[in-house]
C-alpha cells in the first residue's frame, strides 16, 4: 500500500485532487512508494510560491510530480493551452510542473537527499476527461510528450500511469547525452 503524506486529502482539495488522493491510496503492492499531496513550496524557484498537486516517490523507478485538473475539454495549439471550465484557462500547467520540479531538485539536492541523476518526471492528470477530449492542433511539437498526459480512466489504474510515465521518461532521457538518469539512484 502507497504512504499517503497526509493520510487524508488536505482541506479545500477539489473534487479531481480527492479522486487522485482515492486512487494513489488505493494502489496494492507497492509498500516503498510514498504520495504527498498538496505540498506547499515557499522556497520556488521560479515563482513566489507554488504548490505540487501530489509527489510520488518510486524507489528505483523515480519521483513523479503531478498537477490535476478537471476541464470540460482541453485544446492545445503551439505551446498555447485553453483548459475549458477551469479557473485559469489558459494557465500552463506543465509550467507550474516544471517549476514545482526545479524547486524540489533544488531542495533536495542541496540537503545531500539527492546525487542529481535521479528522474524526476512530470505528469498533467485530467481526471474529469479522455484521450478523445484533448484536441492538439500541433502533435509532435517540442513542449512535451504525450504520455505526460493522464485521463479519466486511468484513475482506474493508478500504478500504471505512474509506471508508465516513469518508464518513458527513463528510456527518453537515458538516450539524451548531455543527461545523467538513473533510476536506481532513487532508493528508499
Amino acid at each position: 500500500m502507497v504512504r499517503m503524506i497526509p493520510a487524508y486529502p488536505r482541506e479545500g482539495a477539489n473534487t479531481s485532487e480527492r479522486k487522485v488522493f482515492n486512487a494513489l491510496e488505493g494502489i496494492q503492492g507497492h509498500d516503498a512508494w510514498v504520495a504527498i499531496h498538496s505540498l506547499g513550496i515557499g522556497r520556488h524557484a521560479s515563482a513566489f510560491q507554488g504548490e505540487a498537486d501530489f509527489i510520488v516517490l518510486a524507489p528505483g523507478r523515480g519521483i513523479l510530480v503531478i498537477e490535476v485538473k478537471s476541464p470540460a475539454y482541453v485544446e492545445y495549439k503551439g505551446g498555447d493551452w485553453y483548459l475549458d471550465r477551469v479557473p485559469s484557462p489558459h494557465k500552463d500547467p506543465l509550467k507550474q510542473l516544471d517549476g514545482a520540479r526545479r524547486s524540489l531538485r533544488h531542495h533536495l539536492r542541496e540537503r545531500d537527499l539527492l546525487v542529481g541523476s535521479e528522474p524526476i518526471a512530470r505528469l498533467v492528470w485530467f481526471t474529469s476527461i479522455g484521450r478523445h477530449q484533448f484536441e492538439n492542433k500541433t502533435p509532435g511539437d517540442l513542449q512535451f510528450f504525450e504520455w505526460e498526459l493522464g485521463w479519466s480512466d486511468d484513475l482506474a489504474k493508478p500504478a500504471w500511469i505512474i509506471e508508465k510515465t516513469l518508464a518513458e521518461y527513463n528510456r527518453w532521457y537515458s538516450s539524451v547525452d548531455e543527461v545523467t538518469n538513473d533510476p536506481a539512484a532513487l532508493t528508499t
